[in-house]
Order: structure tokens, then C-alpha cells, then sequence
């Protein structure tokens, strides 16, 4: 479906009935808005886990320096 067959069915509806077109739109927008973001929750013994390896990495000097991060970055899409 295309935006334009949308758009003429949207008309032909009386006025009357926007209000609630308008409330599942906005209920749809959430629900995606909730799936693209599922991915990024993660638990909280998770959120620990990866802090600590990241603190451990550091400790033990592996890690790259913002300027080399991004000189490899720019080298590597050029």
C-alpha cells in the first residue's frame, strides 16, 4: 500500500472519525518505536557484565584512542 491509497481512503472518511485514525496512528508510531528499541534493552546483570569487561579491556591496556578510532573509521570508508 502507498501513501497516496492511504491518503484518498483517509478522505473518504467523515471528520468525525480523525480523532480516533489519529489515536492508532499514534498507537502504531509507539509499537514501532517499542520494537526498534527491543533490541537495545538489555538486563541489568547484562549491563554489568559488559561494563566490567570494558573496565577489564582498559585496565589491560586494550583499547584504541578516540584519534585512532576515528583515523581507522575514515580509512576504512574511503
Amino acid at each position: 500500500m502507498s501513501y497516496d491509497v492511504l491518503e484518498k481512503e483517509l478522505r473518504l472518511l467523515p471528520e468525525s472519525y480523525l480523532e480516533d485514525v489519529s489515536k492508532y496512528i499514534q498507537f502504531l508510531l509507539f509499537q514501532y518505536e517499542q520494537e526498534r528499541m527491543a533490541p537495545l534493552a538489555e538486563s541489568e546483570e547484562e549491563f554489568r557484565t559488559k561494563m566490567r569487561m570494558g573496565l577489564d579491556d582498559v585496565k589491560e591496556g586494550r583499547y584504541t584512542s578516540l584519534q585512532e578510532a576515528f583515523a581507522d573509521i575514515k580509512h576504512s570508508h574511503a
